[in-house]
């Protein structure tokens, strides 16, 4: 069993609760002292993937149109409604991707207001930004990003009276550094048995769908393709039936998120079809781990939290038995492109 690294993970999670405080605070004031008419959420790869359940939480209880874009393309396309009253909120963890980098000083010169994730708030994209929220750690910084984007979130639902659960929220999320832990624990033996079963596999399809989307897609694209050179699909499970499945065979991988949100059901959709033709079907499911202490109300929420728990196990194990460095890139930031 490989030794994981959870209290330093506990730390990085606290560290993002505690910027509680300062988030109510600049969300407080810009919305006194703003017209803030729409909410744009932008990165690249990872950092864009983490954006998706964000946008899921606002469209499911808020009026105010968000909407998710690529920084590149937002940069390209700038968007007609994009104005001065519009909060941007950009993330690169390096604080270097040029792409985002520029939308956050296109924003400035707009007279939007702009609040950045990095690793370092000394790095050109903190210093584009209006609100600078940093947090440089070896792990758990996509999960600390989430912790402080929701938190974002349910500061922007309270103050426009669109939620009456924001204290129960911060308890909730107040337990998530131990809940987490223990989750990674309990997901190690299906972790270390994946990572057997699996690692010399040449291709998955990743499957996901409402707030555990961007999970699916971030697995896909990032963990296997970019840092383990896997050939991956990333397939919403409600597009799945509508050309995908026609490359299932029994050996194809299936690899399939399922969530507690609304979108469940396109998920076991998915499974019912997959285990009918594949033998080779793996399902991480979030009602298979407790969060003690969390209303079931709010477990929706942290659906994604869950499942990046679980597959950072994974990917810990895969770097191991494929003797595959989690580090090791061939073009990114090797050359130019």
């Amino acid at each position: 069993m490989l030794q994981n690294d959870n209290e330093i993970y506990k730390e990085v999670l606290l560290k993002g609760i505690s910027q509680r405080k300062r988030i109510e605070d600049i969300i407080g004031q810009l919305f006194r002292e703003r017209e803030i008419d729409r909410l744009y959420l932008v990165g690249c790869g990872g950092s864009l993937a983490v954006m998706l359940p964000c946008k899921y939480i606002m469209d499911q209880y808020s009026t105010l149109p968000t909407q998710v874009y690529n920084a590149s393309e937002f940069e390209t396309l700038l968007p007609k409604s994009f104005s001065e009253r519009a909060l941007v909120i950009v993330s690169s963890y390096s604080g270097k991707t040029p792409e985002t980098v520029a939308v956050a000083n296109l924003a400035r010169e707009r007279g939007a207001v702009t609040i950045g994730f990095m690793g370092i708030a000394d790095s050109p994209l903190g210093k584009a930004v209006d609100y600078a929220f940093a947090n440089d750690a070896p792990i758990g910084v996509t999960d600390s990003k989430i912790i402080m984007l929701y938190q974002i979130l349910f500061n922007i639902l309270r103050v426009r009276g669109e939620t009456s659960d924001y204290d129960r929220l911060m308890s909730a999320m107040d337990t998530l550094p131990e809940n987490l832990a223990a989750i990674k624990n309990q997901a190690e033996p299906f972790a270390e048995n994946f990572a057997q079963r699996y690692k010399d596999e040449e291709y998955f399809m990743v499957l996901g769908a409402g707030i555990g989307w961007g999970e699916a897609y971030a697995y896909a694209i990032c963990i296997l393709e970019e840092m383990q050179w896997i050939k991956a699909q990333p397939v919403h499970a409600g597009e799945f039936f509508h050309g995908s499945f026609e490359i299932v065979r029994e050996d194809t991988n299936l690899l399939l998120f399922k969530g507690e949100d609304a979108s469940r059901p396109l998920g076991e959709r998915a499974e019912r079809f997959a285990r009918t033709y594949s033998k080779k079907v793996t399902v991480v499911d979030t009602e298979d781990y407790a969060l003690p202490g969390v209303d079931e109300k709010f477990r929706a929420f942290f659906t994604p939290l869950i499942l990046s728990a679980v597959m950072d196990r994974v990917s810990k194990n895969l770097e191991a038995a494929r003797d595959h460095s989690l580090k090791l890139r061939k073009y990114m930031g090797i050359v130019s492109y």
